[in-house]
């Protein structure tokens, strides 16, 4: 392998380049640089972590590596700026594909498989990190890399990546949807969300134990259309109704064989 990598700049400053500032930062890797076009943005991570910033890209300096932490719409138009080619360049993106990336340099991805707000303070050590590289070396380079930050990383391609983001959004984005919509029937009915939080969280634990398969419950699991048919009267918003149809339907049929 390629001597490791040591020194490391950001280019972003959402979410994503929040926490990774962070966790390299407390895991002693050398964060250099952190750019952004607004300059505020990238002053609010440096002056947190005690790293340089700017939001000229001419005034990059050079490190071993680049991390595109960005929107995926940015990516390629950021890629097409870095002026240095002895180094590595990856972007962060759960659906982009390795190839969006365009220069001379060696390239990558380091995929942090989570979700990132400014502000709420995580534990990296048990966050799954995956890597992919054009070589066998430079993937182990950033595995590497990812191992100071956290117990979990794996070596995957940019197809694998696609399919474990769509996963990641329908476990937790479309999740916390459903619990966006939980809360509005429950303000509606002059009650707290609160009184799901326990439910919530037991729906969440036992899945150390089952698969999400085993673990399903509720009146579509049982098909029980009377208990189906009430929850819908009660809903006035007719996207809502849909919806719960169309989930109700789909936990139906993949438990048919059940009933």
């Amino acid at each position: 392998m390629k001597n490791p990598i040591r020194t490391v700049s950001i280019i972003g400053a959402g979410n994503v380049a929040f926490h990774l500032a962070r966790a390299f930062v407390q895991n002693t890797v050398q964060v250099k640089q952190i750019y952004n076009r607004t300059l505020h943005k990238a002053e609010r991570i440096g002056e947190a972590n005690k790293i340089n910033y700017t939001d000229k890209i001419s005034e990059l300096e050079p490190a071993d590596l680049f991390v595109i932490a960005a929107s995926d719409s940015a990516i390629t138009e950021l890629s097409l700026h870095i002026p240095f080619d002895d180094t590595m360049v990856v972007h962060t993106s759960g659906s982009i594909p390795m190839s969006a990336l365009k220069g001379n340099y060696r390239k990558g991805v380091l995929y942090p498989l989570q979700t990132f707000t400014k502000g709420k303070f995580l534990d990296y050590d048990d966050i799954p990190f995956f890597v992919e590289a054009e070589s066998p070396e430079n993937a182990e380079q950033l595995k590497d890399l990812a191992k100071r930050i956290t117990n979990q990383v794996q070596i995957i391609d940019s197809d694998q990546r696609a399919k474990l983001h769509l996963a990641a959004v329908w476990a937790c984005n479309f999740v916390n949807h459903m619990y966006s919509m939980g809360e509005e029937i429950t303000k509606d009915a002059g009650l707290s969300f609160d009184y799901l939080k326990p439910l919530i969280k037991e729906t969440a634990e036992k899945l150390e134990d089952l698969s999400p398969f085993e673990a399903q419950t509720g009146p579509a699991k049982r098909n029980d259309q009377i208990v189906i048919e009430k929850h819908l009267e009660l809903m006035e918003n007719s996207a809502a109704r849909d919806l719960y149809r169309i989930i109700s339907d789909s936990i139906t049929q993949t438990h048919n064989n059940e009933l």
